[in-house]
């Protein structure tokens, strides 16, 4: 009798495995590759179909199907064996205890509590609202037993118990997500009383969920998602893709929405190829996930152009990245969820005439300027060269060169000429600053936190805000903190941050790296904005969340270290006590 890992090499070829996430070229009998473990610009991945192995000659790395997963997917032999049985539908009846791991519990653990939540929905009395909702809302049976749509009950413990019940321990229930921690020490469920969307990563492994409240308090955030975890990275997931792959790789082309309710809709409408990025802006991981699949996209956003606008950077890393990329121009105020509703054919249809990226930012550019006035042609032509000199095809940046000389009734020659002007004056730079450079690559946490000083030395008034939501430790990047600090005592001190006094304030490090921090915000950059104080705003408290996200997050990465080894001192003084501690900095980062 074969084993499961024998069954699984037999069931899965491995060259239509590996074409799942890169794109193999016949070369003989066998295929090639551009190697996903290295950079080369020339292929010396190679696949034989006929041993069923994979080796690049670039970096010496090769194997089987569990070899490549566990590279791809960054994952240990028990999760690699657990995706491929899944691909496979090779039921695995026992699983030895070295590999179930701890990821391995969570993914268990998500996975009962998801089909525990499901039959709430289907069976509870408690239920019989959220089933009302869900009838007024058209979503048919089918798509809830599809999607897996669930119901956690008002309770203070129902799902903390259910699990405990299912052999869980309360640190597993914590760190999957499904708890916090309460004032006195005591966990309680994170979801209560919420219609609950399972979220599954590319394999369908339930690794998070979005829960939406059920009842009518302000107070309350209407949709709530798992925290960062193990298992769970919300920039690196898009809601659906689990299901829709097949679909994109079929049309060439996915559908993006911004939430759940709209992928249901549109899976309902049969456009199964849409996935949503669930509330939050399209990051450099999603693109990449998606482009496993198809280099087409449609941006289904929310129509109110300010919305969109607010997208505009998410959509414009899928346009660098290489994607063909269209935006579906839905009518005002509706969303693709409220489209669908009123007649599937309509949006259909709103998808047939999707408008080219550029055309796009050509209509949302010019739409509010009036270009009888110079200052709003000089604005409309900064913006749009901005887009047209990342083309990277001559025949296409000419066209809209064209276009746009057209729009602004200028001639096309001065208008090239400053689009030379700015392709130059990005490669010229000081001797120095490359030397520096070279030195110093500044990290995430630098650039975040050089770009929030900046803002607050042009805008002060937002500084004792900041104070008092962000603590100097959590910028680690040591000249930045410094400053930071000196910035807060000096404001303390005069109530101002008037120049003058304060360059007198600093040590002689601060006052030269404050010079270069003043010269990072571009005052014109901002006068675009209807209202430019509540723009500096918005993005000053996204900075300070990104700072304590990560700093957050660190702490966490060395409280799990702290508990290993305190589980294994069996010190459960310890354990209990930095528990308690993750519990308390996972709710932290659950209300950012």
């Amino acid at each position: 009798m074969s084993t499961p890992i024998e069954e699984i090499k037999q069931r899965l070829d491995l060259a239509e495995l590996i074409q799942e996430y890169i794109r193999l070229l016949p070369a003989g009998g066998n295929f090639k590759a551009l190697c996903p473990f290295h950079n080369e610009k020339t292929p010396s991945f190679m696949v034989s179909p006929e041993k069923q192995i994979w080796h690049c000659f670039g970096c010496s790395s090769g194997g089987d199907h569990f070899e490549f997963i566990k590279r791809i997917e960054g994952v240990e032999f028990p999760e690699a064996l657990r995706i491929l049985a899944k691909r496979a539908n090779v039921k695995l009846e026992y699983v030895n205890p070295e590999w179930h791991d701890q990821k391995t519990r969570l993914l268990d653990l998500t996975k009962v509590l998801a089909e525990h939540w499901h039959q709430l929905l289907l069976n509870d009395p408690e239920a019989q609202r959220i089933r009302e909702y869900l009838i007024k809302r058209k979503v048919n049976e089918q798509t809830i037993k599809t999607f897996q749509l669930g119901y956690a009950k008002d309770s203070y413990d129902e799902a903390i118990k259910f699990l405990q019940g299912q052999k869980y321990s309360l640190r597993e229930i914590a760190l999957a997500g499904v708890s916090a921690m309460g004032e006195r020490g005591k966990p309680y469920d994170r979801f209560r009383h919420r219609l609950m969307f399972p979220i599954r990563d590319i394999h369908g492994n339930v690794v998070g969920f979005t829960g939406r409240i059920m009842a009518e308090d302000k107070a309350v955030a209407k949709y709530i998602n798992s925290p960062q975890s193990v298992i769970y990275n919300k920039s690196q997931l898009l809601y659906n893709l689990d299901l829709a792959k097949s679909d994109i790789r079929k049309n060439d082309y996915a559908i993006l929405v911004e939430g759940n309710m709209d992928a249901l809709a549109a899976w309902q409408a049969k456009t199964k190829n849409v996935v949503a990025v669930s509330g939050t802006a399209l990051t450099t991981d999603q693109v990449s996930l998606l482009k496993r699949f198809t280099q087409n996209v449609m941006i289904a956003f929310d129509a109110d152009v300010a919305g969109l606008t607010a997208n505009l950077r998410g959509i414009d890393l899928a346009w660098q990245a290489g994607f063909n990329v269209k935006v579906v121009n839905l009518p005002a105020g509706t969303d693709p969820d409220d489209l669908i509703k009123k007649d599937p054919a309509e949006w259909k249809e709103a998808l047939r005439k999707a408008h080219n990226f550029m055309d796009y930012v050509f209509e949302v550019t010019l739409k509010d300027l009036d270009l009888s006035r110079v200052d709003h042609k000089k604005k409309a032509a900064k913006k749009l060269l901005t887009f047209i000199a990342k083309l990277g095809d001559t025949v296409e940046q000419s066209h809209y060169l064209r276009e746009l000389a057209v729009a602004l009734d200028v001639a096309e020659e001065a208008l090239a000429k400053t689009l030379k002007q700015q392709k130059e004056e990005k490669k010229i730079r000081p001797q120095s600053e490359e030397i520096e450079e070279k030195i110093h690559k500044p990290n995430q946490t630098q650039i975040i936190a050089e770009r929030l000083l900046a803002l607050l030395v042009k805008s002060p008034e937002f500084l004792k805000e900041v104070s008092q939501r962000l603590i100097p430790e959590a910028i680690d990047y040591l000249p930045a903190q410094n400053l930071y600090k000196q910035l807060i005592i000096h404001y303390n001190k005069e109530e101002n941050l008037e120049e003058k006094k304060l360059l007198e304030s600093l040590d002689k490090d601060s006052q030269f790296y404050f010079n270069q921090l003043s010269l990072l915000v571009d005052i014109d950059s901002l006068e675009d904005e209807a209202d430019e104080a509540k723009a500096v705003q918005y993005e000053v408290i996204q900075l300070v969340n990104r700072l304590q996200k990560n700093y957050l997050q660190k702490k966490l990465q060395q409280i799990e270290k702290d508990l290993k080894v305190a589980e294994q001192h069996k010190d459960q003084q310890k354990v209990n006590l930095l528990s308690k501690e993750f519990s308390s900095l996972i709710e932290q980062l659950q209300k950012l």
